[in-house]
């Protein structure tokens, strides 16, 4: 018995260390465009520390504490009702220029594949349903990133 409580306990803290100890990446907002933020993380993030960068986002929205991490996205008397967090880890994918290409072209286009595949992860929320998605990747609706992933 105290063999199987040992191993259990053992399992237990194998699977669930990681992420506890998980830093969050380090990260900057280098663009806005409307409701949408561009944020910049390190190349060398791990998918966990993305993970765990989404959910600190998710919290901060729930308790109301954005205005720490993010500026506002909007003139209204809440500034975080509705918004797009796009992060990505590679610097020449993370400019309002390749988002104004990646807007304009059209669906199911190379251009359009290619910018999906460089978001690493994103955080939308959207008040007038209550919805909002966290994910590794990009999912635009019609289009998702190779290396998608949901996490809410």
């Amino acid at each position: 018995m105290k063999r199987v409580i040992v191993v259990t306990l053992f399992l237990f803290f194998v699977i669930t260390l990681p992420s506890t100890f998980a830093q969050k990446p380090s990260f900057k907002v280098v663009w806005k465009e409307g409701i949408i933020l561009g944020l910049l993380v390190p190349s060398n993030t791990t998918p966990e520390q993305l993970r765990d960068l989404v959910y600190k986002f998710r919290k901060a929205r729930k308790e109301r504490t954005l205005a720490t991490l993010i500026p506002p996205i909007n003139r209204l008397s809440d500034p975080y009702t509705a918004f797009i967090i796009l992060i990505f880890s590679d610097s020449k994918w993370a400019t309002p220029e390749e988002y104004k290409k990646y807007e304009k072209s059209g669906m199911e286009t190379k251009t359009s594949k290619t910018y999906l595949n460089h978001i690493v992860a994103s955080y939308s929320y959207d008040f007038q349903d209550g919805k909002e998605y966290g994910s590794l990747g990009y999912n635009d609706g019609g289009l998702q990133s190779v290396h998608y992933k949901k996490l809410f």
